[in-house]
């Protein structure tokens, strides 16, 4: 759902991919057990002059000139307006923009559990270059895509060692993880779009409401929105709740029903603030109240900083590539 890109880039280019769903089909996706969207990615801008950018073939730090400028751009856009302010009071309660984008780098293993389908447990371990939104995950021991491996390298997405080796698609998930784990910092990205919303109350608190959607074209599936739920006084995102809307799944338009995601049991890797449970349940619209989980999501091993070679994100020799939604 985001559109990560830097602000010495004089315009957004290759807006590529909103990752969604743990369905392979419309029926999945909407069903209660599916997750949301991710991310859209783009290429990385050009270095100043000054600057010694990171070798081409390499996935890691980037120069702090670029970290400065794009969390300078992201601060003034975000302050603009009292909903974007909000976001940002959040960023900065889990540790800032400006410390997510001087890692450049997040590895974390994620446990996605549907309770109703247990046959359909993806159990990964991921490693993000976040400022390109390349991505590889493998899958782990008790996953139903035993051996897959799955990537997205900027332009294409890949899995071996068969298209069915995996209970999802390679174009909707090897970002999908991240975007959840990397919430609020993702929050930031140019296309996002902030809309204040009247307070609302969940498990006996009453939150800060603020709807992110995202502009014409922004990609696969600018229709998604999350609802975010910070707390009025430590500023931290206890909730959000989403559709997914991702054309693969509803090429005549539309979304699933909204869901719930929670977010508990936080953690501190270095300097920044994750949740290690994800759990999520179906939100009943009407009664503004959210029903039973539906699916459980643990979060571990988060590291961040890493470096790697951009090959790490190419497919293997074999491996089923796809540029299709």
């Amino acid at each position: 759902m985001q559109t990560p890109t830097h602000p010495a880039s004089l315009a957004l280019t290759s807006l590529l991919v909103a990752l969604v769903g743990c369905g392979s089909d419309p029926e999945h996706a909407s069903g209660p057990e599916s997750p949301a969207a991710a991310p859209r990615a783009n290429t990385d801008s050009p270095v100043p002059e000054t600057d010694t950018a990171p070798a081409p073939d390499v996935a890691g730090p980037r120069p702090e000139s670029w970290v400065r400028a794009r969390v300078a751009e992201a601060r003034a856009r975000l302050q603009a307006d009292e909903a974007g302010a909000l976001v940002w009071a959040t960023i900065e309660a889990h540790g800032g923009l400006e410390t997510w984008l001087a890692k450049s780098t997040v590895a974390f293993e994620f446990d996605y559990r549907p309770l109703a389908q247990p046959e359909r447990r993806m159990h990964t371990y991921s490693q993000v270059d976040h400022w390109s939104a390349r991505a590889r995950q493998a899958e782990l021991d008790g996953g139903a895509g035993a051996e897959a491996t799955l990537g997205w390298d900027g332009t294409r997405a890949w899995i071996t060692p068969a298209a069915d080796a995996f209970p999802s698609t390679a174009r909707f998930w090897s970002l999908t993880p991240y975007y959840f784990v990397g919430m609020p910092f993702v929050a930031a990205d140019p296309g996002t779009r902030y809309e204040r919303l009247p307070d609302a109350a969940l498990d006996g608190s009453t939150y800060q409401i603020v709807k992110l959607t995202y502009g014409e074209g922004v990609g696969d599936a600018p229709d998604d929105y999350y609802v975010l739920y910070l707390h009025p006084e430590t500023h931290h995102l206890a909730a959000l709740r989403y559709v997914v809307s991702f054309p693969g799944f509803f090429p005549a338009g539309g979304h699933s029903p909204e869901k719930l995601m929670r977010y508990t049991d936080p953690a501190t890797v270095g300097g920044l603030r994750f949740a290690t449970r994800l759990d999520t349940a179906a939100w009943d619209t009407e009664s503004g109240t959210p029903g039973e989980v539906v699916t459980e999501i643990t979060v571990s091993r988060i590291t961040l900083g890493e470096t790697w070679p951009v090959s790490l994100f190419a497919p293997p020799e074999g491996a089923v590539v796809t540029e299709d939604l």
